[in-house]
This record gives C-alpha cells, structure tokens and sequence, in this order.
C-alpha cells in the first residue's frame, strides 16, 4: 500500500480534494491531506497572518506544506486543480525539493492556459476530466504523459433514500450567460439552486439564489423528478462535470446537453437523456412528465453504471495502476 497525499482546495463546490483523499484511503492507501487553502477558515486566516511576516501567504502555505512533506514522507503526491486553485511553480517545485523520489500526478478539472498550465513540466502525469484538455496539453508542448479520467461520486454521501420524489426538475449550478441562456428557453418551470439565479426572479422558476449545502445536495436529487444538468462554458470543452454522476447515486436521472465525452461514461437513451437543442429539451421534459417509468429506468440504469464504473475509489485504483504498475 502506498502513502499518498492529496494536494488542492478544500471546501470547493465539487468537494473534490476531499473526494479524492477519501477514494485512496477507501483503496486501501495512509493518506494525508493538504488544502492549500487551510482545514479551516481560521487556518486560512493563520496562513494571512503568518504571511505578513513570512513574505506573502503563498510563502507561508509552502513552507507548512514542505514540513507535512517533512513528516509525512509521501510515495504519491496528487495534486487536485481545478481554476479556483491554480498553483504557481512554486508549490510543484517544493514537493520536489523535499520528496524527490515520490511520484507526482496532477488531476485536471477546468480549461487552462499556458501559465496555468505550469503543472505539466512537474509531474510525472497528467489526468484530465475532459478529452479535449489532451489536447491544450499537447498544443503547449507538454512533455508529460497524460490520459483521460473523468469525475465521479462518493456513494457514501450520494446514495438511495426512501423520500417522496416530486414531479419537478432541479438544476444545482451557479449562473453563467450560456446557463442563462438556456434556463430563460425553457416554458416549464425549474427549481434553481446557486448563485446569480436571483436576476431570474420574475420567471416562471423557483429560485432559491444560494449556493446549496454539500450534506442537503443528496436529498434534493433524491426528491427529484430529475436533475437538469447544462455545461459551464468557462471551463469545459467536452467532458462532464460532478452533475452528470451524483444524482445517480440516487437513482435520479440526468438531463444533459449532449458533450463529446458522454459514450465514455455513459449509454445516451438508457443511462442518461440528451438534448441537442431546446426542443428537444421541452420534449424530453414532456416525456418525464407523462411517463413516470422513464425516469425510473434511466436512473436505475445510470445508477448502475456509477456504482460500477464512477466511484472515486475507482478513480484512486486508476491513477494509482497507471503510475505505479
């Protein structure tokens, strides 16, 4: 078994870091974890305050992070990235210093850009979320080795309830203009989770303009219909995001906009429902209404496949096999 730690946000929307860290240890792996931005949001304050002092607050969360390397001594380094956490070559070039022998992957959620892109040069492997990040790799001259391994869920929070599920269709996403887009197209109304949602206040939706708890997401799935699922422009190019896997581990089904990665993951029709256009949207919304059994076997169906193929533990026996085989 190997010592692996996990590097990346904490507390991000996608919990991912966490999700990550757990997968390994449910592998089978001792793992640490590293937020970069603190356990905690006094931690987080600490590592301003010690900043001042220490030459800046990036400086002082590396020269914590070199003493865990310190202590921990680490076979594996996993460094989570997604845009809200882009980390200069500073971090990447001090796990090196203090842990040279470990191996190094970077687990890749968001688009990014040359400078963005510095993780590339210092890890032994890139895993990317989207197909299509291959290519930004391969178009900034990357030498490092680089495969596709999308999100997946944590069936120990995502899972099947005994609740009532209503006739309504829910989305969980913050706002972006092409979401916008999309959501004023649509004639029935949508139940609405996250932030930017109030501007649509006088529309046929329900709104709830907050970002929705982590622990309250899984009832909210659960008590669903189905959940609308439209991609964030910023960041993705064909992958899929945590939306198009979570609601399965409770047996809801997922309505998404079609994305060239979905026959990677998914059977479109039977795990999962496509539209290509609004129309097609209204008419897969008609079908859900009218034909309850639908959204019953595309969601056990899609649940399935999750929990056969897109657990995060299956995700830690990946990157583990590929690096160290």
């Amino acid at each position: 078994m190997l010592k692996v730690l996990v590097i990346g946000k904490g507390g991000s929307i996608v919990n991912w870091t966490e999700n990550t860290a757990a997968g390994f240890k449910e592998a089978g792996h001792t793992v640490e974890l590293f937020p970069v931005n603190g356990m905690s949001r006094f931690h987080s304050f600490y590592y301003k305050l010690r900043g001042l002092a220490r030459g800046g607050k990036e400086k002082a969360v590396i020269d914590v992070m070199r003493a865990e390397l310190r202590r921990f001594r680490p076979d594996l380094v996993v460094f989570v990235l997604i845009s809200a956490n882009w980390l200069s070559g500073e971090f990447f070039t001090a796990v090196k210093e203090e842990c040279p022998t470990a191996t190094k992957a970077a687990w890749v959620g968001d688009k990014f850009d040359h400078e963005q892109g510095v993780f590339a040069h210092h890890v032994d492997w890139v895993f990317c979320t989207d197909s299509a990040f291959m290519n930004l790799l391969s178009d900034m001259g990357s030498p490092v080795e680089a495969s596709y391994l999308p999100l997946a869920l944590d069936p120990r929070l995502f899972h099947p309830m005994q609740v009532q599920r209503s006739d309504r269709m829910v989305f969980v996403a913050n706002r972006t203009a092409y979401r916008e887009q999309v959501i004023t197209s649509i004639a029935k109304p949508v139940v609405l989770y996250g932030r930017g949602w109030r501007k649509l206040a006088n529309s046929p939706h329900e709104i709830h303009g907050y970002r929705l708890p982590l622990a309250r997401l899984p009832g909210v799935y659960a008590s669903s219909r189905a959940v609308l699922n439209v991609k964030n422009e910023l960041n993705v190019i064909s992958g899929l995001n945590q939306r198009s896997f979570e609601p399965y581990g409770c047996m809801t089904p997922v309505l998404s906009d079609d994305m060239a990665d979905m026959e990677r993951c998914f059977v479109p029709g039977e795990e999962i429902l496509i539209y290509h256009s609004i129309e097609e949207l209204h008419a897969l919304l008609d079908r859900l209404a009218g034909d309850r059994s639908l959204a019953q076997a595309v969601g056990y169906a899609g649940y399935q496949r999750v929990m056969a193929e897109h657990t995060y533990v299956q995700r830690a026996r990946t990157i583990a096999a590929t690096l160290l085989s």
